[in-house]
């Protein structure tokens, strides 16, 4: 059995990123906005590793709700995609996250 690789690491995603579309508004049809930003391994695994993503920030308007949904997508040898969602009134600012990857 191979023993395992760690990779660990923080990324903050905002508005000075082309793309950011999540400063809203978006009132018709429940107004979904998505975002999704890049992490590249430092080292890349030699198969798919899993990746664990955590909110460890973000600004959002006083006057919104806080909606925001964060999901992991394309993961792959060298990185993986960071999904950040929210809806209606909320404006989004920044997001923080920590994220960790363990495989081979």
């Amino acid at each position: 059995m191979l023993p395992l690789s760690f990779a660990s690491g923080a990324a903050r995603f905002d508005g000075s990123q082309p793309g950011w579309t999540l400063l809203g508004p978006g009132l018709e049809s429940g107004g979904f906005r998505t975002f999704t930003g890049q992490i590249a391994f430092e080292r890349p695994f030699s198969a798919t590793p899993i990746v664990q993503v955590g909110i460890t920030g973000f600004d959002i308007d006083h006057r919104d709700n806080a909606r925001l949904q964060v999901g992991v997508v394309g993961i792959d040898e060298h990185g993986f995609g960071v999904q950040l969602r929210t809806w209606w009134n909320t404006r989004l600012w920044s997001v923080e996250l920590s994220w960790m990857a363990i495989g081979h």
